[in-house]
């Protein structure tokens, strides 16, 4: 039973009483399975298997010996564990080659069997009964890696910043736990900008475990120092490539993966697409308890990496061309392209924004477009306002009265009978702390560097309240503008 550093086995961020199946031990006829995939492997003492964050590690399991797994840290490197024999290292982004989420080593001397990315893949996909112990293994594994307290990146920025906001929006909706540290509110963010040659003018600043320092990066920037964007897709040539990975496309990449087809996904942000927004989601076929969309959309991609599907984020499609009968050209962002036998379009929508001046000045600094754990920390015992009367608008209403002091729903309409489901209307009505408005819309913004207050007009009647959080779920539109006339 692997331990933590003081001895005790693991929490429940590392397991707790789901250990035996986040760290199964295998049985010999298992091990004699694996080595089918794999070829045995000597090891001496402090030998690193693989490094927090390197690509294409493939798995290991343990015959003999012990190993250890260490995460690095804002205070320096942390033992996860320790791990004998039975046991196999990994998690989901092994089998997609994206970069490790710890450093292992040899804590003495191991035999073990080492399988690379490409037969790994084929083992889950072969046997069936081993295949379920490790993709669970491996599923829950990312769960508590995101969970966990102590992570390597570093962020370094402003509540008041929309790019900090969407750069910890983007590691959010991609699994990817970061220390924050607020200019304003830890007093050690100054020093930390400075210890990395910074500037308040600089953030947001990302710190990688390996020391790399990132200054106003772009989501590709830090996807590309952690190993999280795939590092094989330029000029690569699929069967199928579905652009979009919420759950239609993700749904359209299983199903082409599990025939033998080669399959890309890409998307500009991350897996799930409006869906994985959503804090829960309960009309959702085969999920009668709710399902939250982040949980919905991990499962999704652990599907399609099961089956060889190469999910790309982040990576925007901006054209795409015919150039025969047989084959599209997809040109990328960043001056890449892929190309495709067959091509499925699951872009989705773009959110509607109402007509207000400065709107793009406070998104991020007090207008948002996702009710996540995130936004509802930003809100804890503060009044903020939901507009739309929609099942996002619901279900985000009733998400943020847990955190927020009151919740004030704001349609233009006479009811909320004609666009949300009934479920969502009676947790709305017996809420105490959320009140709709009807025959209400905002008509002003008003504020400096962030939100500080909105104008209602409530049929003639126009009203100032000091709220600094307004929430937007307006409905969307069609997201096929880049497509051109195609």
């Amino acid at each position: 039973m692997g331990k933590d550093s003081s001895g005790n086995p693991h929490d429940l961020a590392s397991g707790g009483s789901r250990y035996h199946q986040v760290y199964p031990t295998l049985d010999e006829k298992q091990l004699t399975i694996l080595e089918r995939y794999g070829e045995r492997r000597k090891l001496k003492a402090d030998d690193i298997l693989y490094s927090e964050g390197e690509r294409h590690t493939g798995m290991f399991a343990i015959l003999s010996g012990t190993i250890e797994g260490t995460r690095g840290s804002v205070h320096g490197p942390r033992v996860l564990g320790t791990h004998g024999p039975g046991s196999f290292t990994g998690e989901v982004g092994t089998l997609a080659g994206r970069g490790a989420a710890a450093t292992t080593r040899a804590l003495t001397d191991c035999e073990v069997i080492a399988i690379d990315e490409e037969s790994l893949r084929a083992l889950v996909t072969a046997e069936a009964e081993l295949s379920e112990t490790i993709m669970r293994a491996y599923i829950l594994r990312r769960v508590a890696f995101i969970q966990g307290p102590h992570v390597g990146l570093m962020v370094i920025g402003s509540t008041s910043s929309a790019p900090t906001l969407r750069l910890r929006h983007f590691l959010s909706r991609n699994g990817q736990p970061s220390a924050y540290f607020d200019i304003v509110e830890h007093a050690e963010s100054q020093e930390l900008l400075a210890r990395y040659d910074a500037t308040e003018a600089d953030i947001p600043v990302v710190v990688t475990l390996q020391g790399a320092v990132l200054k106003q990066p772009s989501h590709r920037a830090v996807a590309d120092a952690i190993g999280l964007s795939p590092d094989k897709l330029n000029g690569e040539r699929f069967d199928l490539v579905v652009v979009g990975a919420g759950p239609a496309g993700l749904a359209a990449a299983v199903y082409a993966a599990s025939e033998g087809l080669q399959v890309a996904v890409l998307d500009a942000k991350a897996p799930g697409g409006q869906a994985g927004t959503s804090s829960k989601i309960e009309n959702y076929f085969g999920f009668p308890t709710g399902i939250s969309g982040q949980a919905l959309a991990g499962r999704g991609l652990s599907q399609c990496r099961k089956f060889g599907a190469e999910v790309g984020v982040p990576i925007e499609a901006l054209t795409i061309d015919c150039m025969d009968s047989q084959v599209f050209h997809i040109g990328l962002d960043h001056n890449e392209s892929v190309y495709a036998r067959s091509v499925v379009i699951a872009t989705g929508a773009r959110y509607r924004k109402p007509d207000l001046n400065r709107l793009e000045h406070f998104e991020g600094r007090g207008i948002y477009y996702s009710a996540t754990f995130m936004e509802g920390a930003f809100c804890n015992n503060e009044e903020l306002i939901v507009v739309g009367g929609g099942n996002s608008a619901g279900q985000a209403a009733v998400f943020l009265a847990k955190f927020a002091r009151h919740v004030h729903v704001v349609i233009r309409g006479e009811g909320l009978s004609a666009s949300m489901s009934a479920y969502l209307i009676r947790r709305i009505n017996a809420a105490t702390n959320i009140t709709l408005h009807v025959k209400t819309q905002i008509i002003e913004l008003c504020g400096e560097a962030h939100l500080e207050g909105v104008r209602l007009d409530r049929q003639g009647q126009i009203e100032h309240k000091p709220i600094r959080h307004v929430f937007l779920f307006l409905g969307a539109q069609p997201n096929t503008r880049w497509l051109g006339k195609v």
